[in-house]
Formats: C-alpha cells, structure tokens, sequence
C-alpha cells in the first residue's frame, strides 16, 4: 500500500510543459487525496478491529453467563432461558442465594420452590421470576412465611403469579391486612389488597359491602337486573350481548343509576327498551336532561340521551334555533 502510494507521488504530474505554481497545487492535490484514501483505510481497518473485539467481548459475555447458569440447577434448558437477559452481576448474585439455599437444604432453586408452592409450571414461572429477580433479593424466611400467610389467607396461585411484588412485605403486615378484609365479609382475596392505601381498601370494602347488601340471594347483577326491570334472565343476557359493558357493570351503579331514572320520570320498561342508557355516565345523563329542560323539552327519552355528545349538541342546537324563531 505504502509503495503504491509513493509510486503515485513520484509520477509526472504533466507530460507537456506548465508553470510550477500550477504543477504544485496539483501535487499538493494529490497527496491530499492520498492522505484521505489512508485515513479511509486506516478507518475501516479500526471499525474492523473495533467489531471483532466487540464481538470477541459479547462471546466471553454469553460464556460467561452460561458457565453461571449451568450452576443454577436448572432442570432444562426452557426454564433456564429468561436468565440468560439478566446481567452477569445478577446472575452472580442469584448464583450465590442459589448456593446457599442448597448449602441449608432449603431448595435447589427459589424458581422450583415457588412453582411447587403455587401449584405452577416452571416453564411458566420462570420468565416471571426472571423479571422479579428481588425473590432471591430476601432471605428464605422471609420469603417462606409471607408466601404460606398469602395462601392461607386464600390468595389464589394465579393472583400471586402476576403480583409476586407482594412478597416484599413482612407476614404480620400480610396477615393484618388480609385479615381485615376477611372481617368485613370480602370473599375474594387479591394480592392489591396488601400493597394498596387503605384510602383505596376502606373504599372497596364499602363498595363489597352495599354490594352484598343490594344483591341479596339474587348472587348476580344480571339476575337483580331481571327483577328490576320485571323481565326474564334471558332477556338480559341479550341486552348484556348488545351492550358488553353491561356483563361488568357493578350492581351498585345499576341500582343507583335505575332509582335515579326512575325519580327523573322514566320507566323501568323505558330502561328495558334502551339498556344501553345504563353503561353511561350517571353525571353526563343527569346535566343533559337539565339542558333539555332549560331549553323547554318536556317529553324526554332515553334515544336522546343516548346520543354521542356530536349529535346530542346538534340536537340542542336545533331546538335552539327553532324556540329564537
């Protein structure tokens, strides 16, 4: 390359006579472009060197992290997977609790524990427990104690599964917490119920509670919608498949927004007719039927309430327009 190089400097830059300030700027041209081709070269030769020793880097890496990982005693190479996305310092960390579990007899690995204990497939675990890697962050005892209050205080295996975060607390917190909601008669117990502010837990017990009162025996919101709006189980389950929100609707909404209409005028047969009325907005019925009445409408239906907010001002608009002329 270098011989080239000079080969080209020492070449005649012109076979017929010039005059040499233009003979000089031609050579000085030329090995500027000469100097720019070596930068290039050199260049490539360092991007070169620069991604063999990147790669040579990631290969050590990824070598390392599987020396690390065949110590985990994993039982397959699915459960193992998740962890090769962790960082080798975790890894080295989740190495050392592994060892000393094992060291105490406690588990050959916290991810077969907890699959164990939670009646779940440690091919399904693991990705979870490899996105939650605090699990081997507490000691055993901790984790031992707040895992069997959860599921003696009738915390599911799959609610446990997508909340691990709450294995973090302390079991006297758990088992206070969960104990409350027990006491106030709540049945279905979840793992938000121990992390959540008791703002948040007072306000859902209130809720559970109005709703017992107001289901009674009927033990559905669709089965004390039928009462209510004196019409059959099957009747309703057509107005639920017209109008989806109704399968999740909370009964004590139903129940509130049901004696709301009735007190503004409407009958339950008028309800019947235009289900759709009970998935919206209580507040947003109620300012739309003031606004109806401050423009003079007497006869009001639910059609008119039900309309998107575009139309529904429209609609007021032309009532607007006619009582001005």
């Amino acid at each position: 390359m270098a011989l080239n190089i000079v080969n080209y400097l020492l070449k005649p830059v012109f076979t017929y006579p010039l005059s040499r300030l233009l003979v000089n700027e031609v050579k000085i041209h030329k090995l500027s472009c000469v100097t720019h081709s070596i930068s290039i070269c050199s260049s490539i030769r360092w991007n070169k060197n620069t991604q063999d020793k990147e790669l040579h880097s990631d290969n050590n890496i990824l070598h390392g992290k599987e020396q690390i990982i065949s110590k985990l005693n994993f039982e397959c190479m699915e459960h193992a997977q998740p962890f090769y996305k962790l960082p080798t310092k975790t890894l080295l960390h989740v190495y050392k609790v592994t060892k000393h579990d094992e060291k105490q007899r406690y588990c050959k690995n916290r991810l077969y524990y907890l699959s164990e204990k939670l009646k779940c497939p440690a091919s399904v675990l693991s990705k979870h427990i490899a996105q939650r890697t605090f699990i081997y962050n507490l000691s055993f005892d901790w984790l031992e104690r707040s895992l069997n209050v959860l599921l003696e205080m009738g915390v599911t295996s799959e609610g446990l599964m997508r909340d691990l975060w709450v294995l973090k607390y302390n079991s006297n917190t758990i088992q206070e917490r969960l104990q409350k909601v027990k006491d106030m008669g709540v049945v279905n117990i979840h793992p938000w119920m121990v992390r959540c502010s008791e703002d948040i837990l007072n306000r859902y017990i209130e809720i559970m509670q109005e709703t017992k009162s107001i289901l009674g025996e009927t033990k559905s919101t669709q089965i004390y919608l039928a009462n209510r709006l004196n019409t059959t189980i099957e009747a309703v389950n057509e107005m639920c498949l017209k109008t989806p929100a109704l399968k999740t609707i909370r009964v004590t909404k139903v129940k509130h927004f049901l004696d709301f209409l009735i007190s503004e005028g409407f009958t339950v047969e008028d309800v019947a007719n235009k289900p759709r009325i009970l998935a919206a907005s209580q507040k947003t019925i109620k300012q739309r039927i003031d606004k109806l009445r401050q423009l003079g409408v007497e006869d009001i239906n639910l059609n008119i309430l039900c309309r998107s907010k575009k139309h529904f001002n429209k609609f007021c608009e032309s009532i607007e327009s006619i009582s001005k002329e």
